[in-house]
């Protein structure tokens, strides 16, 4: 299929667009680099970039797999919320503070990443470079090996101040830095700071929605910056293809995600992501 995006010729077929989706859905959410798995594939296909409305779709799929596996915690912090504006004597059940400790968390765990995305056509530059991505997937691997270094802990959002959630935050908007994961650099943070596996990879994954949603927004405003020029039936339909290989994606890479938390932790991606930067930066040299 031909999509003409800005004037340009991007040749993709409906396998290329599954592999894409799927990759893009499941690095997502595993502590490894979405950028640089993209940047890598899209030299594989011999394409150049990533057509926007692919791109825009894909985000869309993404954000719909996270409501979909974390819409038990979502509707819970949502009833605690109406609970809590009932008065304490009409009430028929105790708050939970705990979920709500965890809703104030998450407030200022957001602010930094919406103040990220005015950065993010500064970054975009790099998204192509692969001896960039190189280098912040390298960075990603020490993120993620950090943890390791301390003992384990066991706190959740009650243990937390808002200035430590601000700081968490900051995990999340490396979501704007092409080769770092916003969710490995959220739990890894969370980590440092002795949260419990569990509930680090939880808020993480909380906090990769909102990032989500600042993705498809970003792409709202370059499609009606750039256009999108000719899309044939095809092309939507192949742009379909990878929006359902994405929320696959994120399905999948959530289990994987919650079986670690619980089982061995996510030690093993930093050396994934070594392998990853070595081998971005060879396609680098080879190009």
């Amino acid at each position: 299929v031909k999509i003409l995006i800005g004037g340009t010729d991007l040749d993709l077929n409906w396998f290329q667009s599954i592999i894409l989706g799927l990759v893009s859905g499941l690095t997502d959410i595993l502590p490894v680099s979405t950028q640089a798995h993209k940047a890598i594939l899209l030299k594989l296909f011999g394409l150049s970039s990533e057509p926007v409305i692919l791109r825009f779709m894909i985000h869309v799929a993404t954000l719909a797999g996270l409501y979909y596996c974390c819409q038990g915690y979502i509707l819970r912090i949502s009833r605690q919320l109406r609970l809590a504006r009932i008065p304490p004597k009409r009430r028929k059940r105790p708050l939970d503070t705990r979920t709500l400790m965890d809703y104030k968390m998450l407030q200022m765990m957001v602010v930094p990443v919406i103040l990220s995305y005015f950065a993010y056509q500064k970054t975009a530059v790099w998204n192509h470079s692969l001896n960039w991505i190189a280098l912040f997937v390298l960075l990603n691997a020490v993120i993620i090996y950090l943890p390791i270094l301390l003992p384990s802990g066991n706190k959740d959002s009650r243990s937390f101040s808002p200035l430590e959630g601000l700081l968490m935050g900051i995990g999340g908007a490396t979501a704007i830095v092409p080769g770092i994961s916003s969710v490995g650099a959220t739990t890894s943070i969370l980590l440092l700071r002795g949260a419990d596996r569990t509930f680090a990879l939880n808020m993480a994954l909380l906090l990769q929605m909102a990032v989500s949603a600042g993705m498809v927004v970003m792409d709202i405003i370059a499609m009606s910056t750039i256009g999108i020029g000719i899309v044939s039936f095809s092309a939507i339909l192949y742009c379909i293809f990878a929006a359902a290989a994405a929320f696959v994606g994120v399905f999948l890479g959530i289990k994987v995600m919650r079986i670690m938390a619980v089982n061995i932790g996510f030690n093993m991606f930093a050396f994934y992501n070594l392998g990853l930067a070595l081998f971005s930066f060879i396609l680098f040299l080879t190009a």
